[in-house]
């Protein structure tokens, strides 16, 4: 047990040490993504608002689909896809984040274990481009600034946390197993579903609604959309409890898969 915290103490000071190169890298994979094209940076922008104004037709003008209690489904609906977006493209990008760079980390001693954490910081700008739009929706609908915003600092970080934990066990692993992409991007979907970002949580019967406590990312979902309704965290207190009772061990898991398997990576690339 011993050596198991000092391996992830080592662990944790080289993230630390590394810093510089991956706030380089995650401005790196931003400007990748825009590169060559005329709109450039602009693109960040416009990918939300047409995925807010699909989702938005298609549910509230083509479902009239309803949010709980006296909320826009617009508002509802916007503030759980945020943290999913964010979650779903760290992991989806992250997994596959040490085969896509084999000839770096085949060639030269380099900190691998970086990769996930620079991607999610790339991700986190787009996610804050939405977290924007999600402002300019709650000024629109009448929902004034609260208190509560400086929550979304605290769910921005358990989100980065879980998101890290898992992306550092699955990057690892598909070094390996490369079927691992098509089975994580099949999960990802059904997570998407059967987490209440599109549909209320008060559809699940009273008696069977402890299951979502043990959803991690409802935890999340749930606490960017307390964002709008002014509930303070700490009154999620045995949710909140039960979030880290997962991501904790899930963070130090990853961390621990990651490094063990590094080793061999180059061999297996």
């Amino acid at each position: 047990m011993v050596n198991f915290f000092k391996s992830l103490g080592a662990f944790a000071t080289r993230l630390y040490r590394c810093r510089a190169i991956i706030w380089a890298m995650a401005k790196q994979d931003l400007a990748q993504r825009y590169a060559g094209t005329a709109g450039g940076i602009l693109w960040a922008f416009v990918h939300p608002a047409l995925m807010v104004l699909i989702y938005w037709f298609v549910f509230s003008i083509g479902f009239k689909a309803q949010a709980p209690g006296h909320m826009p489904f617009v508002l509802y609906f916007v503030s759980g896809l945020v943290p999913w977006l964010l979650f779903s493209e760290v992991l989806l990008t992250s997994m596959t984040a040490v085969t896509a760079n084999a000839a770096l980390i085949k060639k030269t001693v380099f900190p691998s274990e970086i990769l996930p954490l620079a991607h999610f910081l790339s991700a986190s700008f787009t996610h804050l481009v939405f977290i924007a739009l999600l402002c300019a929706l709650c000024l629109l609908y009448g929902y004034g600034p609260r208190l509560t915003l400086l929550q979304i600092g605290y769910y921005y970080i358990a989100l980065g946390c879980l998101s890290l934990g898992l992306s550092w066990m699955v990057g690892s692993i598909h070094v390996f197993h490369r079927d691992l992409a098509q089975a994580v991007s099949a999960l990802l979907n059904l997570w998407f579903w059967v987490t209440p970002v599109v549909w209320p949580a008060e559809m699940i019967p009273r008696d069977l609604s402890f299951i979502l406590k043990f959803n991690p990312v409802y935890y999340i979902v749930d606490g960017y959309r307390s964002v709008i309704t002014g509930i303070p965290f700490w009154t999620r207190l045995s949710e909140g409890v039960m979030f880290w009772a997962v991501t904790a061990p899930v963070l130090l898991a990853g961390a621990y898969v990651f490094k063990r398997l590094k080793p061999e990576f180059a061999e297996v690339l």
